[in-house]
């Protein structure tokens, strides 16, 4: 899961198409966008973020700054459009302060006991990334559940590992 970071643009009413066009040209020149969905940029990291903040600042077309998690293509999700968005490349974003994502801590822990947990997690799930050859299968539920979350694991004796707790 990468972090990125989405950053509005705000049209102000009254300038000229001239205008916007050259703000996106500049921004074209000085910024390297990942992603955009219509008037959000996204961008991969916290230096790129200052640069394009700094070409909207000077425009005064500087709206609202929201951290992402970027989602791989095999994330299963439900109830996405709460909590996310899919850009118009179809990359698939996770709003970073409305989410947490945790996987199992101790692949030492009876099996049955984190299939027991999991089962009862399910219906408090938005989603799920798939075990890979280098991390095991990640869980995403709404950040105001975290409490549940680890009061359940703790009823059936294993424990979570925060991977992201919904925080800026």
């Amino acid at each position: 899961m990468q972090t990125m970071y989405g950053i509005e643009m705000q049209v102000p009413s009254g300038k000229l198409p001239g205008f916007y066009a050259q703000v996106i040209h500049k921004i074209g020149d000085h910024v390297n966008v990942f992603d955009r969905e219509e008037l959000l940029f996204i961008v991969a990291n916290e230096e790129e973020c200052e640069k394009l903040t700094a070409i909207l600042e000077k425009a005064d077309m500087l709206g609202e700054f929201f951290p992402l998690l970027y989602l791989p293509a095999d994330a299963s999700l439900t109830h996405f459009e709460d909590v996310g968005f899919v850009s118009a490349s179809e990359q698939r974003y996770l709003y970073a302060d409305r989410v947490a994502l945790f996987r199992f801590a101790d692949q030492a822990e009876k099996e049955q006991d984190r299939w027991a947990a999991l089962q009862q997690l399910t219906e408090h799930l938005l989603g799920s990334i798939p075990a890979s050859s280098d991390s095991l299968a990640s869980y995403i539920l709404d950040r105001s559940l975290t409490d549940l979350a680890e009061g359940i694991a703790k009823r059936y004796g294993v424990s979570l590992h925060w991977l992201h707790r919904g925080e800026n």
